[in-house]
């Protein structure tokens, strides 16, 4: 078939996925690929059918004026469009880069500054989204100027693909900015290659394996893992629409029963959805699952243990509930717990952790972490300090990352490239210590709340708060409010709560200082509640800390005034 390369080898066949997946398509068209359940319905896409239509957004393309080494934006909802769009502009050449769609739970100024961020740094030559969204898209940036190809638009007819080596530049994955500060991360052929060889490895990933997803492909998980890893090894995949997923949690263990599923990655709040809103009368047969990792966020080991009690029964005890460290700018995976053992949970001591920075084990009331397993092949995982210096194993510092999966820098952003990257070394802001040869992560520098020289995490403040009943799930956030007069910050907890009297929210706001207190040692001067939709989201859905605490100091002013 045109197009395929076969000089560079991945255990055999030819090493880029675009060489990869045609081949696929050209000996066994008929294979699975995909199912993709929505809105009641499901589909299956062959290979043969997803390279079919991929090649006819190549052609679309094509008479769009794109050429190799264009930047394609898809901005698409949950359907078999998104997978075609995406490869269709690698198979011409063109990088194409999945972002996130405009939601109800979004600020809309906010999404939409951020993606006239996006379009400018990236010079993108074409969008792919449909009609209603471009309606808004005009509404909001009348100014912006780029090529639309619409999801309704008739593709054409498909033409010949050039012979062509697929090397460096794949795609762009784009990263979770706040304010428009959204960094494209530009992925090789040879990185990804690197990765999908390695990771498959550690989780000895096979023909054999089904994965089930409802992770959207803006984000790197579901974008690697859940896509682009099993289409190169032709690994079928069953899809679920994300906002479905939210919505009624209980689909995806439907899925797994049905189509007899055994890998699922999950973020860690997705745990404590699945164990507060699936229904206790319900029952699966989960057996055929033969690990569910937690990903993308820090991994609570109180989370797994919750997620192991609820539905061990079932088939998910604790050694198939496993963790990963992953980023972007690694393609995705860095470290991996090993598959059929529980991952290793340790005790430390809260005061030296927070005053000293490192880890003394303890017994009992301590902070609990638990381990995100060994650096997969080719990869190299180090703790640092400020000056670059390699800190010994229980020293909390900053997580770098070198290797093979290493990205090759942000795209169209060299300051940004330059001060995160130097030497093949990442510099990843991510917090964490290595004890054993296993990472543990404990926070961000960016999400660090310094309180009177004393270190506490906001994710772990946020924990606390998001397990007090009355606290909208997954809808609070930790800031750290700087007060000149104490030279220190007051850090306020701000939580979404459902409307009730003014006796109740006392209660929430009582049990919100108590629980944090509790978990983190730290005496929050702030529980401030807020109705549903109050808090700021990014672009990309997480909740946004610096858009939030602007918008408390404006009320605080606001308040504030005679």
């Amino acid at each position: 078939m045109a197009g395929v390369a076969g000089s560079r080898q991945l255990g055999g066949a030819p090493a880029d996925i675009c060489s990869l997946v045609l081949r696929h398509a050209e000996l066994e068209p008929r294979r699975l690929f995909c199912q993709i359940v929505m809105d009641g319905d499901e589909k299956a896409i062959t290979y043969g059918e997803l390279v079919d239509a991929a090649r006819c957004y190549a052609s679309a393309y094509r008479r769009h004026g794109v050429q190799s080494g264009d930047v394609v934006l898809i901005i698409l909802r949950h359907g078999p469009e998104l997978f075609a769009s995406f490869l269709g502009a690698m198979l011409i050449g063109a990088l194409p880069s999945f972002l996130p769609f405009l939601t109800s739970k979004q600020n809309p100024e906010l999404y939409w500054t951020s993606h006239a961020t996006v379009f400018a740094r990236t010079g993108a030559r074409l969008l792919v989204t449909w009609k209603d969204n471009l309606q808004s898209l005009r509404a909001a940036l009348p100014d912006v100027s780029i090529a639309i190809h619409l999801k309704e638009d008739t593709l054409p007819t498909p033409e010949p693909l050039e012979q062509r080596e697929y090397q460096g530049s794949a795609f762009l994955q784009h990263s979770s900015g706040t304010t428009g500060l959204k960094k494209g991360v530009v992925i090789t052929h040879e990185a990804l290659c690197a990765q999908t060889r390695a990771y498959a490895k550690a989780i000895g990933l096979g023909a054999e394996d089904r994965i089930a997803t409802w992770l959207p492909l803006y984000h790197d998980m579901g974008l690697v893992s859940c896509f682009l890893m099993p289409l190169m090894l032709g690994v079928p995949v069953v899809a679920l629409d994300p906002f479905e997923w939210v919505a009624r949690p209980a689909m995806l263990f439907d899925a797994i029963e049905r189509y007899r599923c055994t890998l699922v990655w999950l973020p860690n709040f997705a745990f404590h959805h699945l164990c507060t809103a699936v229904s206790r009368e319900a029952r699966w047969n989960l057996q055929s699952v033969r690990a569910l990792i937690d990903c993308s966020e820090p991994c609570k080991a109180e989370s797994l243990e919750l997620f192991a009690a609820r539905f061990g029964g079932m088939g998910l005890d604790l050694s198939k509930i496993q963790t990963c460290y992953a980023l972007a700018e690694n393609v995705f995976a860095a470290t991996q717990s090993t598959l059929g053992e529980p991952p290793r949970t340790i005790c430390a001591n809260r005061y030296v952790l927070q005053s000293e920075h490192r880890i003394e084990l303890t017994q009992r009331d301590g902070m609990r972490f638990v381990s995100c397993g060994r650096a997969i092949e080719g990869v190299q995982v180090r703790i640092r300090d400020e000056t670059d210096g390699n800190l010994p194993d229980g020293q909390v510092g900053e997580i770098v990352l070198g290797g093979a999966c290493v990205f090759d820098g942000y795209y169209r952003n060299s300051a940004e490239t330059e001060a995160r990257l130097a030497d093949g070394w990442y510099r990843t802001r991510d917090l964490g210590f290595l004890l054993d040869g296993e990472l543990y992560v404990t926070g961000r520098l960016d999400d660090l709340l310094i309180v009177h020289g004393v270190n506490y995490y906001a994710h772990d403040v946020e924990f606390a708060a998001n397990r007090v009943p009355g606290v909208i799930g997954g809808r609070c956030v930790a800031i750290g409010d700087y007060q000149p007069g104490t030279g220190t910050s007051e850090v306020v907890l701000l939580a979404e709560v459902q409307a009730g009297t003014e006796e109740r929210h006392a209660e929430i706001r009582r049990a919100i200082k108590i629980g944090i207190l509790a978990e983190t040692g730290l005496l929050v001067q702030q529980a401030g509640l807020v109705p549903a939709g109050w808090l700021v989201k990014t672009s990309s859905g997480k909740i946004s800390r610096s858009e939030n605490l602007k918008r408390f100091r404006q009320q605080k002013h606001k308040a504030a005034k005679p």
